[in-house]
């Protein structure tokens, strides 16, 4: 059968994979060498800010922005926004914190944005690997660059991204959440997430069997069907989000995401499509231990729904100690899942051929 093969790991590691599975197994230990990076760059903060701004335009921003704005933890006292374009908001002033996330250095909206900031006299914080924003500003006063060199996938590179952001937030005193430091005990225990993630991944590891793998049996329900991912509050959303993304990225498949509630008000009638185009697609419902009884119920009528218009679904629930360790375990499933998927679809995980020829057209490589 065409899903044996997601039980023979040497057929897994031999099929493109073995890139992406080596980043995987080093990725809970991003954030302590995140930590120890940043730790080691003096940042100064010379006012109080009354808002923060990312410029940021695909991942690892999105997610981390998505992430930072959506775990209670972190009790952000001002609001936060995200700018994926050269064109920077109106309400961006000396009183705005500006951080900027750019894992290749080369994004041109990003690099035009911290340009007109940096060309106003505002202070930018720069998190990336090099790239062409090292080059244009390492010797600009107002530009503080937060480098690390591990050579990623910028989709994968969210765990390094989320400390460094959560660490410039806090010394700013814009974040009541701390990243891990044995001097600073009511922070973040990066040490928590990491030992997670590792009992996790060798519940999803290739050597673990369809069985007795949520991964793999995920992968073999999405497989041969258009992916629809509902999450139901902040951070199932988040989750959501990002199994679209791996699934488009890593599987080579298109998906679409949404929130529970708001498909209720307008996407719901989408559902009324011919059968014919209806047959193609499958819900997958992601809950959380966080997920509300009135949300739960509404699951519950919207999987009858999707019963009565014989629309395919599943449903997974992400559990962690608190909301970060949810949501990190979820990003990781998300990641193995497209991986498996990608797998059944004889697709190259690691490839982003579309990608790289927009930037090239684009003059960004």
């Amino acid at each position: 059968m065409e899903f044996d093969k997601l039980n023979n790991e040497k057929f897994i590691y031999s099929h493109s994979s073995d890139e992406l599975i080596k980043i995987l197994y080093d990725f809970p230990g991003q954030f302590k060498k995140a930590e120890n990076i940043i730790r080691n760059i003096p940042l100064e903060f010379e006012k109080e800010y009354k808002n923060i701004l990312i410029l940021g335009i695909g991942n690892p921003a999105t997610t981390v922005y998505r992430l930072m704005e959506s775990i209670s933890l972190n009790n952000i006292r001002v609001p936060i926004s995200i700018s994926s374009s050269k064109e920077l908001p109106t309400w961006v002033n000396s009183e705005t914190l500006v951080i900027a996330i750019s894992h290749s250095g080369n994004t041109r909206e990003i690099l035009n944005a911290i340009s007109e900031v940096a060309g106003r006299g505002i202070k930018v914080y720069a998190i990336t690997t090099g790239g062409r924003l090292k080059e244009r500003f390492s010797n600009n006063k107002f530009v503080t660059i937060i480098e690390y060199s591990e050579k990623l996938l910028p989709r994968m590179s969210i765990g390094y991204a989320y400390v460094f952001l959560t660490d410039i937030l806090a010394d700013a005193g814009l974040l009541s959440v701390k990243g891990f430091h044995e001097d600073k005990p009511l922070g973040n225990a990066w040490d928590d997430i990491e030992n997670e993630l590792l009992a996790f991944t060798k519940e999803l590891m290739p050597e673990i069997k369809i069985n007795d793998n949520i991964a793999k049996k995920l992968a073999i329900n999405l497989y041969d069907n258009i992916p629809v991912i509902y999450g139901c509050n902040k951070i199932t959303t988040v989750i959501s989000y990002r199994f679209k993304i791996e699934i488009c990225a890593t599987s080579k498949m298109f998906a679409h995401f949404n929130r529970i509630p708001e498909i209720n008000h307008d996407e719901i009638e989408g559902w009324e499509m011919d059968q014919e185009f209806r047959r193609k697609f499958i819900i997958l419902f992601i809950k959380d231990n966080n997920t509300s009884n009135a949300m739960l119920k509404r699951i519950e009528i919207l999987k009858g729904i999707f019963l009565e218009k014989d629309i395919k679904y599943e449903e997974v629930k992400i559990t962690g100690e608190n909301e970060l360790v949810t949501a990190f375990k979820g990003l990781f499933l998300a990641i193995w899942t497209s991986l498996y998927l990608a797998v059944l679809y004889d697709a190259n995980p690691v490839s982003i051929d579309l990608v790289d020829s927009i930037k090239k057209r684009l003059g960004e490589k």
